[in-house]
C-alpha cells in the first residue's frame, strides 16, 4: 500500500492570525476600507507579548522557498466574489461570465475558470477607467508568512502589503541575506514599518510607512549563524564555554574542587587511567616531528579537525577554541557544524600569526 496520493505528501504550516497594516474604517453609505497606520495592528492575544503599536516585529522565516512564504501576484478582487483574477504579469487565471465572457460581476450566475494573457499596462481592471468612473480593482499583493518566536504557539503569522516599495524592499532584503548567511530559513530577523517620502505621478510628495527586514545581529555573528544548523538557532548562544558560570558555584568552592582532583590525598590512590579527566592536548593525535616548522606542514598532516587543533597546539600552544575564535567561530561546535576544512583553516591561522610576529 502507498501513501494517499494528493494528500499524504501535502504539508500547511497552520496559520496563528493575520497582522495587519491598517485599521478598518466604516462610514455610512460607503464600502468599509483600512485606513493605513505607522504601526502594526496585531490581535489582542499577542499585544500584551509585542506591545500595543509596535513598529518593530522579530521574526523567522520558516522554509528555503520564499514562493512558500512570501507569494506575490497581481490580484483583482470583487466586493461580491472575493479574488476573480489571478496572474503573475504575462498569464493569468480569471474567473469568466459564462453568458459574456467578460470577468465576472454581481450580476454573474455561472462561471468557468480561464487561461489568458496578464498585461498590467493594458489591463482595464489594473488601470481602471477613470472616464466611466471606475476604479482599479487589481493590485499587486504579497502575501508575508513568517514566525514570532516571542509569541506563544506553533504556526505562522500573516501579513499581507500591496505597496511597491514594501515588495521590492522585502525581496531585497532577503536576497542580501540569502548572499550573506546562505540561506534564510531560522536567521533571527526583524520586520519593521519605517516612514519614507515619496512622490507618486500625479499626487503630491506624502510620506508613507514601508515595510524592512532588518537585523539587530552584526554582520560577522549573521554570517556564522548562516552556517548553524536551523534546529540550533532558536537556542539561545553559550556565552563562553571556557568560563565556569558565576552563578553556578562560589570561586572558592571551585578552587577547593580543582586543588582535591589535581593533588591526591597520600591515603586515596590517583584515578585509574580509563576514569581520570584528560585535559584538551591529551585528546589530541601525536605531536607532529619535532624537526618540522610550520611551513613545512603540508594537507596531509592536517587530515581533521583534531589534527588542526594537535599542529596549532604545537605550533603555537593554542587551545582548540582559541583555534575556533581566530577562524571566527564560537567554539569547536560550531567550527564542527560549519564543516570547514582543516588545511585551509591551518593556512588562515598560520598567515595571522606571520602578520602578528611582521
Amino acid at each position: 500500500m502507498s501513501p494517499i496520493k494528493g494528500i499524504s505528501e501535502l504539508r500547511r504550516m497552520p496559520r496563528l492570525g493575520k497582522i495587519r497594516l491598517g485599521i478598518k474604517v466604516e462610514e455610512p453609505k460607503k464600502n468599509p476600507y483600512p485606513r493605513p497606520t505607522d504601526y502594526f495592528v496585531l490581535p489582542d492575544t499577542v499585544k500584551k507579548y509585542l506591545g500595543e503599536k509596535p513598529t518593530k516585529l522579530p521574526i523567522m522565516f520558516p522554509t528555503e522557498n520564499q514562493n512558500e512564504f512570501a507569494p506575490q501576484f497581481l490580484k483583482c478582487y470583487s466586493f461580491t466574489q472575493g479574488m476573480v483574477c489571478r496572474g503573475d504579469g504575462v498569464k493569468a487565471m480569471r474567473k469568466v461570465d459564462t453568458a459574456t465572457g467578460d470577468i465576472v460581476n454581481h450580476n454573474t450566475k455561472e462561471w468557468v475558470f480561464q487561461e489568458m494573457t496578464c498585461d498590467p499596462d493594458t489591463c482595464p481592471q489594473y488601470l481602471g477607467d477613470p472616464e466611466r468612473g471606475i476604479r482599479p480593482q487589481c493590485r499587486r499583493v504579497m502575501n508575508l508568512l513568517f514566525l514570532i518566536p516571542d509569541v506563544p504557539g506553533f504556526g505562522v503569522w500573516q501579513l499581507d502589503t500591496s505597496s511597491f516599495y514594501s515588495i521590492v524592499n522585502i525581496n531585497s532584503c532577503l536576497d542580501l541575506i540569502r548572499r550573506i548567511c546562505g540561506r534564510i530559513s531560522f536567521i533571527p530577523l526583524q520586520l519593521s514599518l519605517e516612514p519614507m517620502e515619496v512622490t507618486p505621478p500625479g499626487v503630491k510628495r506624502k510620506t508613507v510607512h514601508i515595510l524592512y527586514v532588518r537585523s539587530d545581529v552584526k554582520l560577522a555573528d549573521i554570517q556564522r549563524l548562516g552556517r548553524v544548523p536551523p534546529e540550533r538557532v532558536l537556542l539561545p548562544p553559550v556565552e563562553d564555554e571556557d568560563e565556569a558560570p558565576e552563578d553556578l558555584f562560589p570561586p572558592e568552592t571551585l578552587s577547593g574542587a580543582e586543588q582535591a582532583v589535581a593533588t591526591p590525598s597520600p591515603e586515596e590512590p590517583a584515578a585509574d587511567e580509563e576514569t581520570q579527566e584528560e585535559s584538551p592536548e591529551d585528546d589530541l593525535p601525536p605531536e607532529p616531528s619535532q624537526e618540522k616548522t610550520p611551513d613545512d606542514v603540508v594537507a596531509d598532516d592536517v587530515p581533521d579537525l583534531n589534527a588542526l587543533f594537535r599542529v596549532c597546539f604545537h605550533f603555537w600552544r593554542m587551545q582548540p577554541n582559541e583555534v575556533c575564535r581566530q577562524l571566527g567561530y564560537r567554539n569547536q561546535m560550531d567550527a564542527h557544524g560549519a564543516g570547514i576544512k582543516p588545511w585551509e583553516s591551518f593556512l588562515t591561522i598560520k598567515r595571522l600569526k606571520q602578520e602578528k610576529r611582521n
